[in-house]
């Protein structure tokens, strides 16, 4: 049995009485006498399951487990261990993610009994979270080939780079690269790359774009370090390619030759012979985990959707099948309704376009004229939006009238149109 407990008390006697109790039982134990103790062993390995005593000096078990529980990713199951007095505190605690509670002086019987309990709920959860879990769905040669890359990539920790469109599923692949129990570690531009290792997980750089050179930089060590003391692997990702990446002045060079040898995700359009199949792995998908009503592509729709040009790849399919389903009606989904719900998205993705405006300001600029540039440029696409009406662009901007007809005078626009 390779089931690791962390036991977590500020009495040696119990620390120790439980390690020999529990490895007699077959589990691997850890020991921590205070808070500080205990995160750093959580840092260099992965209990499966935690005991924990309410009264510890500077910082108690509550507010530790709250601290654990905080991020929302924390699922590892606590076990709160109480003395007389403080059961009431232990049941409490269940209200901020402990899964039980057992009461001192410890009846072992008792205490093996939860711990088994505790470790089957969190079995169960995890086979719970394990079918929540996307899976890369598709008979196309494009992706039975790509699954089978993937599958023998599986035994190794070395890093692995994915490229791909925007939308196209690099998460997804990514999960099935790894397939642990452990799940996936998702990081972004606000993580902190230095503290990734060593690695708990498999974990995912979703846009290497999005780092800093300094980020960067921590990056390439963490791949160093992490091929040579962990199982867990990078997978890094980008929705450039390695000739587009060239052109990026902010890549790191080293960083930018491991892509010469990046896994390329398909867009959709390269593979729309798996449309049908997608459109039902999502109806199913969404009647599972959201209990929309279960509805039924007929043929014809199904054919008008392989000729559709999804600019959002498959999450913009998906996302089409959640907007079906919600509309409800018939279980079968006939071609006219499949062309009113397209031309309603088409006409959304139009307005949201022209609501939106991108500019470019010299940085040689001083804050006073950059913000000059930026206020003339927004009023004056505000003012050709709204065809000039003032009520209107009072309306829009969220500024007196008054107020307005003076700014734009200082920007030298005009009020009405010339």
């Amino acid at each position: 049995m390779s089931t690791r407990i962390l036991v977590v008390d500020d009495e040696p006697d119990i620390r120790f009485l439980l390690k020999d109790i529990l490895e007699d039982e077959g589990y691997l134990v850890d020991v921590a006498e205070h808070a500080s103790a205990a995160n750093e062993i959580r840092r260099v390995s992965s209990p499966d399951l935690i005991l924990l005593d309410i009264w510890m000096p500077q910082v108690d078990g509550v507010t530790l487990l709250k601290q654990w529980k905080s991020s929302g990713d924390d699922h590892c199951p606590v076990v709160m261990m109480s003395g007389h007095g403080t059961v009431e505190t232990a049941v409490e605690a269940t209200r901020y993610g402990a899964i039980d509670f057992v009461e001192k002086p410890l009846s072992m019987a008792k205490l093996l009994s939860t711990v088994k309990s505790a470790l089957s709920k969190s079995a169960d959860g995890e086979r719970q979270e394990n079918r929540r879990r996307e899976e890369p769905v598709g008979n196309s040669r494009i992706v039975r080939d790509l699954k089978k890359r993937m599958l023998a990539l599986r035994g190794s920790s070395a890093p692995i780079f994915l490229t791909g469109p925007v939308g196209s599923g690099k998460r997804v692949w990514a999960e099935f690269l790894g397939d642990t129990a452990d799940g996936l570690n998702i990081c972004d531009a606000s993580s902190d790359i230095a503290g990734l290792v060593p690695l708990t997980a498999n974990t995912y750089i979703k846009e290497i774009c999005d780092l800093s050179l300094d980020q960067q930089w921590q990056l390439m060590e963490a791949l160093r370090l992490s091929r040579r003391e962990s199982r867990y692997r990078f997978i890094v990702a980008s929705r450039f390619d390695y000739e587009q990446l060239q052109r990026n002045e902010q890549i790191d060079g080293a960083l930018l030759r491991m892509w010469l040898n990046a896994i390329s995700i398909p867009a959709l359009e390269q593979h729309i012979e798996d449309i049908p199949g997608l459109l039902e792995y999502y109806v199913n998908w969404y009647s599972d985990h959201e209990q929309l009503p279960y509805r039924h592509f007929d043929v014809a729709a199904q054919n008008l959707l392989r000729n559709h040009h999804w600019s959002g790849d498959i999450a913009q399919l998906k996302q089409f099948v959640k907007t079906v389903l919600e509309n409800g009606g018939a279980e079968r989904i006939e071609l006219r309704e499949i062309e009113q719900t397209l031309q309603l998205m088409t006409a959304t993705a139009e307005l949201e376009a022209g609501n939106q405006m991108q500019i470019s300001i010299d940085m040689g600029l001083d804050l006073r004229e950059a913000r000059e540039a930026f206020e003339r440029e927004y009023l004056s696409r505000h003012l050709a939006l709204c065809g000039y009406n003032m009520a209107e662009l009072a309306r829009r901007v969220g500024q007196e009238r008054t107020h307005l007809y003076r700014k734009l005078k200082s920007l030298g626009l005009p009020s009405k149109k010339q």
